[in-house]
């Protein structure tokens, strides 16, 4: 494609076969009901369909949902079309949008199993900032959206639509306007459960996300009543206005799943992405010592040497894969100039864990700078700046302002090249990285090296550095970061805020909801890390129930299950706690039978496999007593259970049940082993069906 105009007859050869063909796709006369064939017990997997018409809108209709006059926008925009061309492509159908300056064609494909939008633009020498080439789209039939946030902290999970209400008027304006991004994945869910599920494969180049949004319209004298209020969607990519080479541009297709139960068709979608960004979803989970939530900034090589020593003395031994050193080592950015409290350096620190059997661990945050380091004082010109050249504070510490690396800078790559390499060779093989949304930022208003690529292209750019540098068997833990370019990189995520020993919505309670609501990718783009858990009794606001509750639902889940408590300091109850959480070396997870129902209570269940039996834990997160009745075949679809309540190494028959009512206190859980036979748990079992005797003979060979 040249920089000179396009002559349109050569571009419409484009089209391929079936210009001028009519403009619709099969419409069936049950596209808005719900195939017959669907078992509603039963998750099943059916096509949307693409509508087409004259005027080059269209529609997807899936069941009861529908997205109707969809166009493609740019900027937030309708496209100004001059002409539309329309036709066959070798998959569906192709659109041609002729617009004053350039071109836009979107291909509507019909793939095995679902539907999918391409896009291409043309004839323009730069990017639109956000283009989306399923736009403007009026929702109807929805009646719940699932959201995911960007990454770290969410906010994720399953909402209604606001409804406008009659009580906002008068002098105080109260239009109701609302809108909400998502990433990565986003639900449209019907009152019956009709769900379509949204997302790209390809996460590489562009941020992909999802708009919701409304078009509030009131009426009467003083605004006193609500009018006719429309509810929209549109689907795209931040394509950040990069320059065009040959005034050219395809962008990744958008998938479009449609099924009859929510979660199961976002896992579904889930596992499609996983694939073709070949997640690392296999390595052996994570049981693991972090040193930060207990010791903070604090910690040194000599509590090091005591936390090591003190393991040695405790009978039966503490099962652990990894020690970790957290941050407090070095100044922010000077990561290999070690401070007073490792005088000899971090290789002893890491020899000295691997001499016990465990990985050493290190953390780092590649991009963050503190204005006291030696790269700060000596390379302003690595650092992100504003577009009159200064260095932008990213946060501000109690060890002063901090800044953002510019990760497209290549004297910035070989540092952290440098960085991970030496850590490497000192013997490190767990690396958490935190802060990595600082490297992630939208190239637009800034002032990078590197000004052809996006913000994502750049950070990906980082990530492959890392993991060539750390070597394919390293366990890569990251935190604070974005969700969909990591994919493919590290083994596990943090997805939730510190909960740091005590209980507060910004902490466990945002913890919880990302934790329910992420579920559906844990082992599946990487390990889920809901952050660790706390149960000594010193410098710790959290309740003995707070703590059994927070550590039994962290175990349950089948993620990272990670410490920072100084074993030493636990009882023989605490240490027996921790030693019931250990993990399957395969990642398994757990389900969750209520996930988008009308439960108060948290519900998990894991699925033992010899004997066939299952844990099932119910947990009351809210601040009030509450009752509830739960059926087992609504859990684990069998009609009857031999149920235990298990308190994990004892237990107590409840008989043959099919279904039982709990009656817990705020914050408090109680777990249950269900069994097939009337077989009760054993003293050993694990909470992710491991028995304790068995490992240990496994670790002494």
């Amino acid at each position: 494609m040249t920089k000179k105009a396009i002559e349109r007859r050569n571009f419409l050869k484009l089209l391929g076969t079936g210009i001028g063909s009519l403009l619709t796709l099969p419409y069936y006369a049950n596209a808005f009901e719900h195939p017959a064939a669907i078992d509603r017990d039963r998750f099943k997997i059916d096509k949307p369909q693409w509508i087409l018409h004259n005027d080059g809108t269209f529609d997807l209709v899936a069941g009861r949902i529908s997205l109707q006059n969809c166009r493609p926008t740019i900027d937030g925009q309708s496209i100004f079309v001059r002409n539309t061309f329309m036709g066959d492509s070798p998959k569906g159908k192709r659109i041609i949008y002729e617009l004053d300056r350039g071109f836009v064609m979107l291909d509507l494909k019909v793939n095995s199993g679902s539907i999918s939008i391409g896009a291409e633009l043309s004839g323009m020498p730069r990017a639109p900032y956000w283009f989306c080439p399923l736009g403007e789209a009026t929702i109807n039939g929805v009646e719940h959206f699932f959201k995911q946030g960007q990454g770290f902290g969410g906010p994720t999970g399953l909402y209604e639509f606001q409804k406008p209400s009659q009580e906002e008027f008068g002098n105080e304006l109260g239009e109701q306007a609302w809108s909400y991004d998502s990433y990565l994945t986003t639900g449209l869910i019907s009152a019956e459960n009709d769900t379509i599920v949204v997302g790209t494969f390809e996460h590489n180049d562009f941020v992909q996300k999802s708009t919701l949004y409304n078009r509030p319209h009131r009426r009467g004298i003083v605004d006193r009543y609500p009018d006719v209020e429309s509810i929209f969607f549109e689907t795209g990519f931040v394509t950040e206005r990069i320059p065009l080479k040959d005034d050219f541009i395809k962008l990744p297709d958008i998938y479009i799943y449609y099924g009859n139960k929510p979660y199961e068709t976002l896992q579904h979608l889930a596992w499609n992405i996983s694939e073709n960004m070949d997640a690392r979803k296999d390595s052996k989970t994570s049981y693991h010592w972090d040193s930060f939530n207990e010791f903070q900034h604090d910690f040194d090589h000599e509590k090091l040497t005591k936390l090591l020593t003190s393991l040695e003395s405790i009978d039966p031994e503490i099962l652990l894969d990894t020690i970790l050193i957290n941050d407090g080592y070095a100044i922010h950015g000077d990561w290999l100039d070690t401070n007073d409290k490792w005088p000899k350096g971090l290789e002893p620190a890491a020899r000295d864990i691997f001499q016990r059997r465990y990985r050493a661990g290190i953390w780092v945050a590649p991009f963050m700078v503190s204005e006291e380091s030696k790269v700060f004082k000596r390379h302003k010109d690595w650092l992100i700046r504003d577009k009159e050249g200064i260095p932008i504070p990213e946060w501000n510490f109690k060890e002063g302002k901090h800044y953002a690396l510019d990760g497209s800078h290549p004297e910035v790559k070989r540092y952290i090249q440098k960085v991970f390499r030496t850590f490497r060779k000192m013997g490190f093989t767990f690396y958490k990285t935190e802060f990595m949304d600082w490297g992630h930022k939208p190239s637009v208003g800034i002032q990078r090296y590197d000004k052809t690529k996006t913000s994502v292209q750049i950070f990906t750019e980082i990530l492959n550095i890392i993991r060539e540098e750390i070597g394919a068997g390293s366990f890569w833990l990251s935190g604070t970061s974005p969700y969909a370019p990591m994919i493919g990189y590290v083994d596990a995520m943090r997805i939730a805020n510190s909960i740091n020993c005590e209980w507060e919505q910004n902490g466990v309670g945002n913890m919880l909801q990302e934790s329910y609501n992420c579920q559906y990718f844990n082992n599946v783009f990487w390990q889920n890390d809901p952050d660790v858990i706390s149960l000594r009794n010193i410098n710790c606001n959290l309740t003995d129930t707070e703590k059994t509750s927070l550590a039994h639902w962290n175990g349950i889940l089948g993620g990272v299950v990670s410490i920072s408590d100084r074993f030493s300091s636990l009882t023989d109850e605490q240490l027996e706690t921790w030693r019931l959480l250990l993990p399957h070396e395969r990642p398994q997870s757990a389900t969750l039978p209520y996930w988008g129902q009308n439960k108060t209570c948290k519900v998990a269940l894991r699925r033992y496999r010899s004997p066939k039996a299952w844990g099932l834990l119910i947990f009351n997160d809210t601040e009030e007593t509450v009752t509830e009745n739960f059926v087992f075949s609504e859990i684990n679809e069998e009609s009857s259970n031999w149920v235990y309540e298990w308190t994990l190494g004892e237990s107590m028959g409840l008989g043959n049940l099919n279904e039982i009512t709990v009656t817990l206190q705020k914050h408090e859980s109680k777990l249950f082993y269900l069994s097939d036979g009337n077989d009760s748990p054993s003293e050993d079992l694990s909470i992710s069906g491991i028995r304790l005797k068995k490992a240990y003979r496994k670790q002494d060979t």
